[in-house]
Protein backbone atom coordinates (compact mmCIF):
# COMPACT_ATOMS: atom_id res chain seq x y z
CA UNK A 1 0.00 0.00 0.00
CA UNK A 2 1.29 3.36 -1.02
CA UNK A 3 1.90 5.82 1.81
CA UNK A 4 0.08 9.08 1.10
CA UNK A 5 2.38 11.22 2.09
CA UNK A 6 5.91 9.37 1.72
CA UNK A 7 8.97 11.17 3.18
CA UNK A 8 12.51 12.08 1.12
CA UNK A 9 15.92 12.53 1.80
CA UNK A 10 17.36 15.91 0.73
CA UNK A 11 18.01 15.05 -3.24
CA UNK A 12 19.72 16.80 -5.52
CA UNK A 13 18.13 18.10 -8.86
CA UNK A 14 20.40 19.05 -11.90
CA UNK A 15 18.97 19.53 -15.41
CA UNK A 16 20.76 18.83 -18.63
CA UNK A 17 19.18 19.58 -21.78
CA UNK A 18 16.05 17.89 -21.20
CA UNK A 19 16.56 15.53 -18.73
CA UNK A 20 16.84 16.10 -14.43
CA UNK A 21 19.95 14.00 -12.60
CA UNK A 22 18.41 13.40 -9.31
CA UNK A 23 21.00 12.48 -6.83
CA UNK A 24 21.41 11.16 -2.98
CA UNK A 25 25.03 12.42 -2.62
CA UNK A 26 25.27 10.12 0.87
CA UNK A 27 24.94 7.17 -0.89
CA UNK A 28 25.94 8.18 -4.55
CA UNK A 29 22.50 7.19 -6.11
CA UNK A 30 21.77 9.23 -9.14
CA UNK A 31 19.18 8.56 -11.46
CA UNK A 32 18.32 10.46 -14.64
CA UNK A 33 14.62 11.25 -14.78
CA UNK A 34 12.56 13.05 -17.85
CA UNK A 35 11.53 16.20 -16.75
CA UNK A 36 8.01 15.62 -16.11
CA UNK A 37 9.19 12.48 -13.74
CA UNK A 38 11.62 15.31 -12.02
CA UNK A 39 8.58 17.34 -11.51
CA UNK A 40 6.74 14.98 -9.76
CA UNK A 41 9.04 13.85 -7.39
CA UNK A 42 9.53 17.69 -6.14
CA UNK A 43 5.69 17.75 -6.35
CA UNK A 44 5.78 14.60 -4.17
CA UNK A 45 8.63 16.10 -1.90
CA UNK A 46 7.18 19.53 -0.82
CA UNK A 47 4.11 17.50 0.41
CA UNK A 48 1.66 16.74 -1.88
CA UNK A 49 -0.24 13.38 -1.17
CA UNK A 50 0.02 10.72 -4.14
CA UNK A 51 -3.16 10.43 -5.13
CA UNK A 52 -2.91 14.46 -5.52
CA UNK A 53 0.03 14.33 -7.31
CA UNK A 54 -0.99 11.21 -9.73
CA UNK A 55 -4.37 13.13 -10.52
CA UNK A 56 -1.92 16.32 -11.16
CA UNK A 57 0.64 14.72 -13.53
CA UNK A 58 -2.28 13.83 -15.47
CA UNK A 59 -3.94 16.93 -16.09
CA UNK A 60 -0.43 18.56 -16.77
CA UNK A 61 0.83 16.50 -19.07
CA UNK A 62 -2.39 14.18 -20.63
CA UNK A 63 -1.42 10.87 -19.47
CA UNK A 64 -1.82 8.56 -16.18
CA UNK A 65 0.91 7.57 -14.50
CA UNK A 66 1.45 4.28 -11.92
CA UNK A 67 2.48 6.25 -8.47
CA UNK A 68 2.92 3.03 -7.01
CA UNK A 69 5.39 2.05 -9.54
CA UNK A 70 6.67 5.47 -9.51
CA UNK A 71 7.53 5.60 -5.22
CA UNK A 72 8.71 1.71 -6.07
CA UNK A 73 11.40 2.84 -8.03
CA UNK A 74 12.39 5.74 -5.64
CA UNK A 75 12.64 3.56 -3.23
CA UNK A 76 14.53 1.57 -4.89
CA UNK A 77 17.21 4.27 -4.97
CA UNK A 78 16.94 4.68 -1.60
CA UNK A 79 15.52 8.52 -2.08
CA UNK A 80 12.76 7.45 0.24
CA UNK A 81 13.21 7.74 3.89
CA UNK A 82 11.67 5.35 5.92
CA UNK A 83 9.79 5.38 9.28
CA UNK A 84 11.94 6.13 12.17
CA UNK A 85 15.49 6.78 9.13
CA UNK A 86 17.21 9.65 10.00
CA UNK A 87 16.97 12.17 7.07
CA UNK A 88 20.50 12.69 5.31
CA UNK A 89 21.01 15.96 4.76
CA UNK A 90 23.93 17.82 2.78
CA UNK A 91 26.46 19.08 4.51
CA UNK A 92 30.18 20.18 4.21
CA UNK A 93 32.90 17.29 3.57
CA UNK A 94 36.03 17.33 5.28
CA UNK A 95 39.25 19.58 3.25
CA UNK A 96 36.74 21.16 1.62
CA UNK A 97 38.30 24.48 2.43
CA UNK A 98 41.68 23.20 1.87
CA UNK A 99 40.54 22.72 -2.07
CA UNK A 100 39.08 25.84 -2.25
CA UNK A 101 42.44 27.62 -1.26
CA UNK A 102 44.64 25.40 -3.69
CA UNK A 103 42.04 26.19 -6.59
CA UNK A 104 42.04 30.05 -5.39
CA UNK A 105 42.63 32.82 -7.60
CA UNK A 106 46.49 33.23 -5.90
CA UNK A 107 47.08 30.02 -6.56
CA UNK A 108 46.57 29.70 -10.17
CA UNK A 109 48.94 32.46 -10.77
CA UNK A 110 51.83 30.27 -8.80
CA UNK A 111 50.72 27.74 -11.52
CA UNK A 112 50.77 30.02 -14.29
CA UNK A 113 54.40 31.07 -13.24
CA UNK A 114 55.77 27.17 -12.73
CA UNK A 115 54.37 26.19 -15.80
CA UNK A 116 56.03 29.12 -17.64
CA UNK A 117 59.02 28.43 -16.26
CA UNK A 118 58.99 24.98 -17.33
CA UNK A 119 58.99 25.88 -20.87
CA UNK A 120 61.50 28.17 -20.78
CA UNK A 121 63.93 25.81 -18.95
CA UNK A 122 63.37 23.39 -21.92
CA UNK A 123 63.88 26.17 -24.16
CA UNK A 124 67.06 27.93 -22.75
CA UNK A 125 68.69 23.97 -21.11
CA UNK A 126 68.70 21.36 -23.89
CA UNK A 127 69.61 18.87 -20.39
CA UNK A 128 66.69 19.81 -18.86
CA UNK A 129 64.42 18.51 -21.99
CA UNK A 130 63.10 14.88 -21.08
CA UNK A 131 63.90 12.05 -22.93
CA UNK A 132 63.18 8.05 -23.21
CA UNK A 133 67.13 7.35 -22.09
CA UNK A 134 66.85 9.44 -19.14
CA UNK A 135 65.03 6.98 -17.03
CA UNK A 136 68.52 4.97 -16.85
CA UNK A 137 69.94 6.53 -13.89
CA UNK A 138 73.14 3.98 -12.85
CA UNK A 139 74.77 0.61 -14.35
CA UNK A 140 72.01 -1.25 -12.37
CA UNK A 141 68.92 -1.80 -13.95
CA UNK A 142 67.56 -3.31 -10.65
CA UNK A 143 68.40 0.04 -8.51
CA UNK A 144 66.88 1.92 -11.56
CA UNK A 145 63.66 0.24 -11.76
CA UNK A 146 63.60 0.72 -7.88
CA UNK A 147 64.06 3.96 -7.61
CA UNK A 148 61.48 4.62 -10.29
CA UNK A 149 58.56 2.71 -8.87
CA UNK A 150 59.44 4.03 -5.71
CA UNK A 151 59.04 7.44 -6.84
CA UNK A 152 56.32 7.36 -8.84
CA UNK A 153 54.16 6.77 -5.75
CA UNK A 154 54.25 10.18 -4.52
CA UNK A 155 53.80 11.26 -8.59
CA UNK A 156 50.45 9.12 -8.39
CA UNK A 157 49.15 10.43 -4.96
CA UNK A 158 50.03 13.89 -6.20
CA UNK A 159 47.85 13.73 -9.41
CA UNK A 160 44.66 12.07 -7.16
CA UNK A 161 44.98 14.66 -4.60
CA UNK A 162 44.20 17.41 -7.09
CA UNK A 163 40.92 15.21 -8.39
CA UNK A 164 40.05 14.40 -4.76
CA UNK A 165 40.31 18.59 -3.44
CA UNK A 166 39.04 19.79 -6.94
CA UNK A 167 35.67 18.06 -6.09
CA UNK A 168 35.71 18.51 -2.21
CA UNK A 169 36.20 22.17 -2.95
CA UNK A 170 32.34 21.84 -4.21
CA UNK A 171 31.48 20.03 -1.06
CA UNK A 172 30.97 16.71 -2.82
CA UNK A 173 33.26 13.75 -1.58
CA UNK A 174 35.70 11.73 -3.39
CA UNK A 175 37.73 8.97 -2.55
CA UNK A 176 40.97 7.28 -3.66
CA UNK A 177 41.18 3.01 -4.76
CA UNK A 178 43.58 0.58 -6.26
CA UNK A 179 42.43 -0.48 -9.55
CA UNK A 180 43.65 -1.76 -13.06
CA UNK A 181 43.30 -0.37 -16.45
CA UNK A 182 44.62 -2.97 -19.12
CA UNK A 183 47.88 -3.94 -17.85
CA UNK A 184 48.34 -1.28 -15.65
CA UNK A 185 47.78 -1.08 -11.71
CA UNK A 186 46.31 2.61 -11.38
CA UNK A 187 44.85 5.06 -8.57
CA UNK A 188 41.55 5.74 -9.03
CA UNK A 189 39.53 8.17 -7.53
CA UNK A 190 35.88 8.32 -7.40
CA UNK A 191 33.92 11.07 -8.31
CA UNK A 192 30.28 9.60 -8.78
CA UNK A 193 29.01 12.50 -6.44
CA UNK A 194 29.93 15.51 -9.46
CA UNK A 195 26.61 14.09 -10.97
CA UNK A 196 24.77 16.45 -8.59
CA UNK A 197 26.16 19.56 -9.43
CA UNK A 198 25.93 21.47 -13.13
CA UNK A 199 28.02 20.14 -15.61
CA UNK A 200 29.72 23.83 -15.89
CA UNK A 201 31.31 22.83 -12.35
CA UNK A 202 32.47 19.11 -13.49
CA UNK A 203 35.72 20.25 -15.82
CA UNK A 204 37.95 21.29 -13.10
CA UNK A 205 37.63 18.07 -10.81
CA UNK A 206 37.70 15.80 -13.77
CA UNK A 207 41.09 17.83 -15.70
CA UNK A 208 42.74 18.52 -11.65
CA UNK A 209 44.93 15.28 -12.33
CA UNK A 210 46.45 16.67 -15.94
CA UNK A 211 47.01 20.30 -14.10
CA UNK A 212 48.70 18.10 -11.02
CA UNK A 213 50.87 16.26 -13.78
CA UNK A 214 51.95 19.82 -15.77
CA UNK A 215 53.12 21.16 -12.44
CA UNK A 216 54.95 18.29 -11.07
CA UNK A 217 56.66 18.13 -14.68
CA UNK A 218 57.20 21.76 -14.60
CA UNK A 219 58.99 21.89 -11.05
CA UNK A 220 61.62 18.78 -12.05
CA UNK A 221 62.32 19.85 -15.21
CA UNK A 222 63.08 23.53 -13.58
CA UNK A 223 65.27 20.97 -11.37
CA UNK A 224 67.13 19.73 -13.70
CA UNK A 225 67.56 23.10 -15.75
CA UNK A 226 69.04 24.25 -12.56
CA UNK A 227 71.21 21.50 -11.80
CA UNK A 228 72.37 21.33 -15.59
CA UNK A 229 73.64 25.15 -15.11
CA UNK A 230 75.97 24.47 -12.45
CA UNK A 231 78.53 22.58 -14.91
CA UNK A 232 75.77 19.40 -16.26
CA UNK A 233 73.36 16.98 -14.64
CA UNK A 234 74.84 15.77 -11.23
CA UNK A 235 72.86 12.89 -9.56
CA UNK A 236 70.33 15.17 -7.97
CA UNK A 237 69.72 16.63 -11.60
CA UNK A 238 69.38 13.01 -13.13
CA UNK A 239 67.05 12.26 -10.78
CA UNK A 240 65.10 14.96 -11.63
CA UNK A 241 64.74 14.24 -15.19
CA UNK A 242 64.26 10.11 -14.85
CA UNK A 243 61.27 11.25 -13.05
CA UNK A 244 60.06 13.71 -15.05
CA UNK A 245 59.75 11.61 -18.33
CA UNK A 246 57.40 9.01 -16.94
CA UNK A 247 55.07 12.17 -15.80
CA UNK A 248 54.95 13.34 -19.09
CA UNK A 249 53.77 9.93 -20.15
CA UNK A 250 51.20 10.39 -17.96
CA UNK A 251 50.22 13.32 -19.33
CA UNK A 252 49.99 12.72 -22.75
CA UNK A 253 48.07 9.24 -21.81
CA UNK A 254 45.39 11.88 -20.90
CA UNK A 255 44.80 12.08 -24.61
CA UNK A 256 44.31 8.73 -25.77
CA UNK A 257 40.22 9.19 -24.71
CA UNK A 258 39.32 5.79 -26.02
CA UNK A 259 41.08 4.72 -22.77
CA UNK A 260 38.42 6.37 -20.95
CA UNK A 261 41.17 8.82 -19.26
CA UNK A 262 40.37 11.94 -17.22
CA UNK A 263 39.94 14.17 -20.10
CA UNK A 264 37.83 11.58 -22.07
CA UNK A 265 35.26 12.56 -19.33
CA UNK A 266 36.00 15.97 -19.41
CA UNK A 267 34.85 15.93 -23.09
CA UNK A 268 31.96 13.89 -22.59
CA UNK A 269 30.92 16.14 -20.01
CA UNK A 270 30.80 19.11 -22.45
CA UNK A 271 29.43 17.26 -25.10
CA UNK A 272 26.31 16.31 -22.57
CA UNK A 273 26.83 11.94 -23.78
CA UNK A 274 26.43 9.81 -21.64
CA UNK A 275 28.19 6.41 -22.08
CA UNK A 276 29.80 7.33 -25.18
CA UNK A 277 32.42 4.57 -25.11
CA UNK A 278 30.11 1.92 -25.10
CA UNK A 279 28.23 3.05 -27.75
CA UNK A 280 31.08 3.32 -30.13
CA UNK A 281 32.47 0.48 -29.38
CA UNK A 282 29.00 -1.12 -30.39
CA UNK A 283 29.00 1.11 -33.65
CA UNK A 284 32.52 0.07 -34.58
CA UNK A 285 31.48 -4.24 -33.86
CA UNK A 286 28.57 -3.96 -36.01
CA UNK A 287 30.17 -1.96 -38.42
CA UNK A 288 33.50 -3.95 -38.35
CA UNK A 289 31.97 -7.63 -37.83
CA UNK A 290 33.29 -9.00 -40.88
CA UNK A 291 36.77 -8.72 -39.44
CA UNK A 292 37.71 -12.41 -38.23
CA UNK A 293 37.58 -11.72 -33.92
CA UNK A 294 34.75 -9.03 -34.21
CA UNK A 295 31.52 -10.19 -32.91
CA UNK A 296 28.31 -8.10 -32.46
CA UNK A 297 26.89 -8.31 -28.75
CA UNK A 298 22.69 -8.87 -28.29
CA UNK A 299 23.48 -5.18 -26.62
CA UNK A 300 25.23 -3.86 -29.17
CA UNK A 301 21.76 -2.19 -30.30
CA UNK A 302 21.49 -0.24 -27.21
CA UNK A 303 18.93 1.61 -26.14
CA UNK A 304 21.51 4.42 -26.32
CA UNK A 305 20.50 8.32 -25.91
CA UNK A 306 20.34 9.94 -28.48
CA UNK A 307 23.69 12.36 -28.08
CA UNK A 308 25.43 9.23 -27.66
CA UNK A 309 24.29 7.63 -30.83
CA UNK A 310 24.72 10.81 -32.64
CA UNK A 311 28.60 11.71 -31.18
CA UNK A 312 29.57 8.28 -31.72
CA UNK A 313 29.13 8.40 -35.25
CA UNK A 314 32.58 10.69 -35.74
CA UNK A 315 33.64 9.35 -32.18
CA UNK A 316 33.91 5.66 -33.25
CA UNK A 317 36.54 6.28 -36.51
CA UNK A 318 38.21 9.09 -33.94
CA UNK A 319 38.88 5.71 -31.46
CA UNK A 320 40.55 3.93 -34.32
CA UNK A 321 42.85 6.94 -34.82
CA UNK A 322 43.54 6.85 -31.31
CA UNK A 323 45.27 3.65 -31.42
CA UNK A 324 47.29 4.76 -34.27
CA UNK A 325 48.32 7.68 -32.51
CA UNK A 326 49.22 5.10 -29.35
CA UNK A 327 51.05 2.91 -31.10
CA UNK A 328 53.25 6.33 -32.78
CA UNK A 329 53.57 7.59 -29.70
CA UNK A 330 54.94 4.24 -28.36
CA UNK A 331 57.33 3.91 -30.88
CA UNK A 332 58.75 7.28 -29.82
CA UNK A 333 58.56 7.26 -26.30
CA UNK A 334 58.59 3.86 -25.18
CA UNK A 335 60.53 1.41 -27.78
CA UNK A 336 63.69 3.08 -27.33
CA UNK A 337 63.84 3.06 -23.70
CA UNK A 338 62.59 -0.84 -23.91
CA UNK A 339 65.62 -1.87 -26.65
CA UNK A 340 67.78 -0.25 -24.44
CA UNK A 341 66.31 -2.20 -21.57
CA UNK A 342 66.52 -5.53 -23.28
CA UNK A 343 69.83 -4.82 -24.39
CA UNK A 344 71.25 -4.26 -20.68
CA UNK A 345 69.28 -7.28 -19.36
CA UNK A 346 71.26 -9.62 -22.76
CA UNK A 347 74.25 -7.93 -21.78
CA UNK A 348 73.91 -9.31 -18.13
CA UNK A 349 72.66 -12.36 -18.63
CA UNK A 350 75.51 -13.62 -21.03
CA UNK A 351 78.08 -11.46 -20.05
CA UNK A 352 79.63 -12.98 -16.88
CA UNK A 353 78.68 -17.14 -17.64
CA UNK A 354 75.86 -16.19 -14.95
CA UNK A 355 78.24 -15.67 -11.66
CA UNK A 356 78.45 -12.55 -11.48
CA UNK A 357 76.69 -9.26 -10.08
CA UNK A 358 74.96 -7.96 -13.71
CA UNK A 359 73.78 -11.54 -13.83
CA UNK A 360 71.77 -11.27 -10.96
CA UNK A 361 70.88 -7.71 -10.91
CA UNK A 362 69.17 -8.56 -14.76
CA UNK A 363 67.33 -11.88 -12.98
CA UNK A 364 66.08 -9.55 -10.53
CA UNK A 365 65.29 -6.34 -13.16
CA UNK A 366 63.19 -8.79 -15.03
CA UNK A 367 61.24 -10.39 -11.65
CA UNK A 368 60.47 -6.72 -10.83
CA UNK A 369 59.11 -6.07 -14.23
CA UNK A 370 56.99 -9.62 -14.50
CA UNK A 371 55.47 -8.33 -10.95
CA UNK A 372 53.95 -5.31 -11.77
CA UNK A 373 52.10 -6.83 -14.84
CA UNK A 374 50.93 -9.79 -12.81
CA UNK A 375 50.05 -7.73 -10.04
CA UNK A 376 47.12 -6.25 -11.65
CA UNK A 377 45.51 -9.10 -12.83
CA UNK A 378 45.20 -9.89 -8.84
CA UNK A 379 42.56 -7.04 -8.89
CA UNK A 380 39.35 -6.94 -10.53
CA UNK A 381 38.99 -4.30 -13.51
CA UNK A 382 36.40 -1.73 -12.54
CA UNK A 383 33.93 -0.58 -15.32
CA UNK A 384 33.93 2.85 -15.75
CA UNK A 385 30.54 4.12 -16.31
CA UNK A 386 29.60 7.62 -16.02
CA UNK A 387 26.52 6.96 -14.38
CA UNK A 388 23.70 3.98 -13.79
CA UNK A 389 20.59 4.61 -16.19
CA UNK A 390 17.58 3.95 -14.95
CA UNK A 391 14.18 4.08 -16.64
CA UNK A 392 10.46 5.68 -14.90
Amino acid sequence: MTAPHPEFHELTFVTERDEVTVGRPDIESYVTFPADGAELLRRLMDGMETTAAARWYQETYGEPVDITDFLSTLDDCGFVRSEGEDTARLGTVRHQRLGRWLFSPPAWIVFAVLTAAGVVAMVREPQARPHPHAIFLADSLLLTQLVLLLGQIPGLLWHEMFHVLAARRLGVGSRMTVGRRMYFLVLETHLDGLLGVPSRRRYLPFTAGVLADVLLFSALTVGAAADAANGGLSWPGRVALAFAFPTLFRIAWQFFFFLRTDLYYMVTTVLGCTDLHEAATARLRRQWRWVPGVRPRPTDAGPWSPRDAAVARWYAPAMIGGVILLFGWAALAIIPALVEFVTRVAAGLTGDGGTGLYFWDSIGSVTVILAQFALPFLLPARKSARREERTT
